[in-house]
This record gives C-alpha cells, sequence and structure tokens, in this order.
C-alpha cells in the first residue's frame, strides 16, 4: 500500500514539474512572438533612407562590371512606376522589400501557429488565428509606416503580409510532419 502511495506522489510530482515546464515553454513562445512583432514595428518606424539598399546595389554592380542589356519590364504598385530598364536598382530594391515582407510575415505566422498547436489548438483554429494575427499586426505596421519619412502605406502590402503569413504556416507544418515521421 505504501509502495502504491509513493507511485502514485511521484507521479503528481511528475505531472506538476511537466505543467510547470509547459508553462515555460508558453511563456518563451508568447516572449518570441512579441520580440518579433517589436522588430517589425522598429523596422517600419525607420525611414526610406535607413532601408534604402540601392546605392549598396549601385557598389555591387560595379564592383562586378555587369553590363547586361536589361529588358524592358514595367508594372505600377501602389501609385509608383517600377521599370528594370529605366531604373534597375528601384526594380531589385522593390522585389527585396516584398520579399522582406513575407519573411518577416512569414515568421510570424509561424511562431503564432506553433505557440498554438503547442497548446493542441486544432490546426483550422491555429491557422484561422495566426492569420489574424497577421492581418491585424500588418495593418498597425503599415498605419505606423504613414508617420514615417518618404515611406508609404499600402493596403496592397497586408496582402503581400497575409501571402507570407500564409506561406510560414504551410513551412512550419510541412517541417513539423517530417519530423513526426523520424
Amino acid at each position: 500500500m505504501k509502495v502504491m502511495l509513493k507511485v502514485k506522489e511521484w507521479e503528481t510530482r511528475k505531472q506538476k514539474h511537466q505543467r510547470k515546464r509547459g508553462s515555460y515553454k508558453s511563456a518563451l513562445r508568447l516572449l518570441l512572438v512579441f520580440i518579433w512583432i517589436a522588430i517589425i514595428w522598429s523596422m517600419s518606424a525607420q525611414s526610406y533612407q535607413q532601408q534604402d539598399i540601392q546605392p549598396w546595389l549601385q557598389k555591387l554592380s560595379q564592383k562586378m562590371h555587369i553590363g547586361l542589356i536589361l529588358p524592358d519590364v514595367q508594372f505600377t504598385y501602389s501609385g509608383h512606376e517600377y521599370s528594370l530598364k529605366q531604373n534597375p536598382y528601384a526594380f531589385v530594391e522593390f522585389f527585396f522589400r516584398k520579399t522582406a515582407h513575407v519573411f518577416v510575415y512569414a515568421v510570424l505566422a509561424a511562431l503564432v501557429y506553433g505557440g498554438l498547436r503547442y497548446k493542441r489548438v486544432n490546426i483550422r483554429t491555429g491557422i484561422l488565428m495566426a492569420l489574424i494575427v497577421v492581418a491585424l499586426i500588418a495593418s498597425m505596421d503599415e498605419y505606423i509606416q504613414q508617420f514615417s519619412p518618404e515611406r508609404t502605406s499600402s493596403i496592397r502590402d497586408v496582402g503581400v503580409d497575409l501571402i507570407g503569413g500564409c506561406f510560414g504556416i504551410a513551412v512550419y507544418a510541412a517541417i513539423r510532419a517530417l519530423f513526426k515521421k523520424k
């Protein structure tokens, strides 16, 4: 009888330890989400000049002696004209910035979704909640950019951010499935 009580007492201690450890992991995941949001907002508060990569691209192209004849690819995004032939540095920078949007919000969505899945939230609910967080943070990000010098805010960027969020969830789910199989 005493042995049974000791086993039950040990199991209770083990369960308490696991719950405590789980709450630390949950707090760490939540902290990572808030740190990532702070990083996003700090980048939004920067001026265009602080984020401009065109001078770097120009130096790089001079060092590499790029002398290609570029095709005439043009498009308009949020009222700005981009032309590969007329201004290749602005063209490349545009794609760099949009890729950065996708990456930053992919990480945010993966952090949120991963935290929710850790808490055993339903897959659909986790996806929906992660994308809601992405939409809210992206909308606030665009709002903050209105007050940054020479920056523009665009609802289209929120769409790009949501695409990034979907990509982040998909990558997270694929990696998780891969590791579950092993």
